[in-house]
């Protein structure tokens, strides 16, 4: 799993790539949410090559949603794969945290 940051306008953009699993989940939650701390605008996150997410991966996006909402920051996940989806909507995490088609539907949606 690798985690790529950058930073669009005063939004901040995590593109995740691989599979968020046990073992992978807690050093993307060490780095997300230290970037996450630090943001000033909305908090963008790439999933379109996220190939798998378990139940630790859930948590860790629960953490970020918390951090963001306590800050008042938007958070928009993007670009997911049809399984990595499901996985978030059978979870309840649809509900939850706003899941955008894409960067321009999240982008739009700020």
């Amino acid at each position: 799993m690798q985690v790529n940051t950058s930073e669009l306008e005063n939004k901040t953009l995590f593109a995740i790539e691989g599979r968020i699993d046990a073992t992978t989940a807690g050093d993307l939650e060490k780095e997300i949410l230290a970037k996450a701390q630090e943001a000033a605008g909305a908090v963008l996150v790439d999933f379109s090559e996220v190939e798998y997410i378990s139940s630790a991966g859930l948590r860790s996006m629960l953490k970020l949603a918390k951090l963001c909402s306590s800050k008042k920051l938007p958070l928009r996940l993007f670009g997911m794969r049809p399984n990595v989806f499901e996985v978030f909507s059978v979870s309840g995490f649809a509900g939850i945290i706003r899941i955008n088609s894409d960067l321009n539907e999240a982008l739009s949606g700020l």
